[in-house]
């Protein structure tokens, strides 16, 4: 009975070895994050092609990016002039 028990102990440390070997396996060693970290109150000068919401996950920031001919703009969501400026232009998922 005493060597069942072995045993079964034995198998059970097998199998989560081998288990966390490949949860190791599948980790990224590094993951980067394209977001926006910091946002404008400013409003945008250049012609606006479309825009998107990006919620707050560290280190991300809640903001509206708009896409423009000169590059993506970071803006705060609370800014007034915003919800005017995002009618008729088509959000990107």
């Amino acid at each position: 009975m005493r060597s069942f028990w072995m045993l079964a102990v034995a198998l059970t440390l097998l199998v989560c070895g081998i288990t966390a070997q490949v949860k190791n396996y599948r980790r990224p060693t590094k993951v980067t994050t394209q977001c926006c970290k910091s946002v404008s109150r400013s409003k945008i000068p250049h012609e606006i092609r479309a825009y998107k919401r990006q919620n707050a996950l560290h280190p991300c920031v809640e903001a509206i990016v708009f896409y423009t001919n000169m590059g993506n703009i970071c803006t705060n969501p609370k800014a007034k002039w915003i919800a005017e400026k995002i009618k008729g232009l088509k959000e990107i998922h």
